[in-house]
């Protein structure tokens, strides 16, 4: 498919106020529509402290007729570095969580409540009981399991700026615990992700240029070790056969998870690879937020090549999501010509845009699991 095969449209811009560094869009039924968005600001008060205090917000808003964005909630927090949804079951309730990893160091627990308008804060643990170390990122174990069935038991992956990973499990009993902290990487570990066809298996990428494979079964030490990176390994990414993962270097590599000794195929994308999502529908389009580059769509069945570049931004592109919101749910929003709608938010210019995509002008393939 051309690049100019592939038409998108801004829909909504909103203000965010503070820095903007990660969006989610809730996978579950029937909240589709609603996202979150997460900031970061330095506080500029206190200069020349030894610790510099981080302030943050957890923005839930819903895309309403039209695509227009409305804002439901707003949390106040220490600054947000990632966030993820999950459907899970407990003893007292079914439950819509979101996890978020913080500059104090926590992993917190969120739960969406009924009406869908509001989120309330459950528990929070300490990832690293070491002083200033931030959590960087996270990861469900379960994210593969269909949106629409909820699960009992699942494990939450914590990467820090200390190197280190952290496993901790959501129980039976709706309470969180801490299951090991491993050592990872020399300096920050901007990323860890599962294996999300087999939760024992997950891998990590720091900034000592090192992407690692570990199997939780084998313990601390990884089972594949790539120092072939010149730079940070900032982003990754996995689906049934393949992985991606994304550098400061500006590249994504796709990797056979049977074979890491070298890529399938590598493509260089002219920014620091941030964050990397697989599209929910087809698996076949890959979503990269490149910081000084904008964002951009690489399809992977088109020897990897750029589908859609888009620089509606003006600041570092840090934040980016497709919605699980089917053809005929953006239909039934008033919202013509695409199919497919997608967030992105940047750092700099404090601004969350929703976009619509038409990929398939003709016709929708079938929803897969994400």
């Amino acid at each position: 498919m051309a690049e100019d095969e592939i038409h998108i449209r801004t829909l909504a811009t909103f203000d965010t106020k503070f820095p903007a560094d990660t969006v989610e869009w809730c996978p579950v039924e029937p909240y589709r529509n609603l996202l979150t968005c997460g900031t970061y600001e330095l506080n500029k008060n206190e200069p020349n402290t030894k610790s510099t205090y981080r302030q943050g917000q957890i923005l839930l808003l819903r895309i309403t007729n039209g695509g227009e964005l409305e804002l439901l909630q707003q949390v106040c927090t220490s600054a947000i570095l990632d966030m993820k949804w999950l459907h899970v079951i407990d003893i007292v309730e079914t439950r819509i969580l979101l996890a978020v990893v913080d500059s104090m160091g926590y992993l917190q627990i969120y739960q969406l409540k009924n009406d869908g308008k509001r989120i309330e804060f459950i528990t929070k643990l300490k990832v690293n009981n070491e002083e200033n170390v931030m959590a960087l990122s996270l990861d469900w174990s379960r994210r593969n399991s269909p949106a629409s069935d909820p699960i009992i038991n699942t494990n939450i992956l914590v990467s820090d700026s200390a190197g280190q990973i952290s496993r901790f499990t959501w129980g039976e009993a709706g309470d969180l615990t801490k299951d090991f902290t491993w050592p990872a990487h020399k300096f920050h570990a901007w990323i860890v992700a599962f294996d999300y066809c087999n939760p024992l298996i997950f891998y990590s990428g720091g900034d000592d240029n090192r992407f690692l494979c570990f199997d939780s079964r084998t313990g601390s030490h990884p089972v594949v070790e790539n120092k072939k990176y010149i730079a940070g390994v900032t982003s990754i990414h996995s689906k049934k056969f393949l992985l991606a993962t994304g550098s400061y270097d500006q590249n994504v590599r796709l990797w056979d998870k049977r074979n890491f000794a070298r890529p399938i195929s590598t493509i260089c994308l002219d920014g620091g690879v941030w964050r990397l999502k697989w599209d929910p529908f087809t698996h076949q389009y890959l979503l990269a937020a490149c910081m000084h580059n904008g964002f951009k769509i690489i399809n992977h069945d088109v020897l990897s090549s750029v589908v859609v570049n888009y620089k509606e931004h003006k600041g570092l592109s840090y934040g980016c999501d497709w919605s699980f919101l089917k053809q005929s749910d953006v239909s039934n929003l008033s919202i013509s010509n695409g199919d497919t709608l997608m967030s992105t938010c940047s750092y700099e210019d404090c601004l969350l845009k929703v976009s619509v995509i038409d990929f398939w002008p003709d016709k929708r393939i079938d929803e897969k699991d994400y």
